[in-house]
């Protein structure tokens, strides 16, 4: 090797070591640390003992941690009990919540038909009874609760008020297998008289002329005939029709609208407009 050849190499080397240290620098600087190394340059034990003092430090919490363990399981328990009260809060927002939806529905239902009067309370009890489906509710004749008032719900016809004591009442449902109902189908507008399926919950619309073209899904709402129900309570949709050629009506399986195992909040229907008539049920003379 020549002198020539040797110089060249110190050149390149020097000017790799150059390009190394200029790059360490720029990262250096850009994370912040290049203040760190020129400490360390100027001063090299007293960075040392800095690092190694924060590590002793460091140790020593750790060794010093189960002494503080009685606090720190005191604010341990704090804290769960913040969480359990705010856990509390949270379900009794979503109470309300629910119950605001339940009025406000009910608020909608009243605002559609105000010629009618009405009375809300609370569904405090169900019969127990396999055989009779009923709920109390927390109004009686005290309040202006009488037996035959009809009682819905912001979805649709929950029953009607079949005892009354002072301050509660006994309502039958529509499902009962004792309740009948007069009806009219929406699209077709064929009536019929609609009665519960006791056990089964189920609803059934009979005495449905067979020349009326019933179809599932059509709307299913009181007729208001007999005047014991104001008309246009809807009472649910129909779910499948029974047609026999061999008998003279056709019935419907009625789904209804309400859910009644969810009942909190109904409508009892004090007063609405009726037609009296009377006159034509008197009996004539000869």
């Amino acid at each position: 090797m020549n002198l020539q050849d040797l110089q060249d190499r110190l050149r390149w080397a020097l000017f790799v070591v150059l390009a190394v240290i200029a790059l360490l620098l720029f990262f250096l600087d850009s994370t912040g640390n290049i203040d760190n190394v020129f400490s360390f340059l100027r001063n090299p034990m007293a960075t040392v003992m800095s690092w190694t003092s924060g590590q002793t430090d460091t140790v020593a919490d750790l060794l010093t941690g189960p002494r503080d363990l009685p606090q720190a399981l005191a604010q341990i328990g704090a804290l769960q009990a913040r969480v359990d009260q705010l856990e509390r809060e949270n379900e009794e927002l979503r109470e309300f919540q629910g119950e605001a939806q339940i009025l406000r529905e009910l608020f909608d239902r009243a605002r559609e038909t105000p010629e009618y009067r009405r009375i809300t309370a609370n569904v405090i009890g169900r019969d127990t009874s396999p055989i009779f489906r009923s709920i109390i509710i927390d109004k009686g004749r005290d309040d202006g609760v009488f037996v035959g008032m009809p009682v819905e719900a912001a979805r649709g016809l929950v029953g009607m008020v079949f005892r009354a004591d002072r301050q509660a009442a006994q309502v039958i449902l529509i499902t009962d297998s004792s309740s009948r109902v007069p009806a009219r189908l929406g699209n077709s507008r064929a009536t019929g008289m609609l009665g519960g399926g006791g056990l089964g919950g189920r609803l059934v619309m009979e005495w449905i002329s067979l020349e009326a073209r019933v179809e599932a899904g059509e709307l299913v709402a009181t007729s208001g005939m007999g005047g014991r129900f104001p008309p246009g309570l809807i009472i649910g949709r129909v779910a499948e029709i029974e047609r026999r050629e061999a008998e003279l009506f056709q019935r419907a399986i009625v789904q209804p609208a309400v859910d009644f195992t969810a009942l909190e909040i109904v409508f009892i229907i004090t007063n609405f407009p009726t037609v009296d008539t009377s006159v034509f049920e008197a009996e004539t003379g000869p």
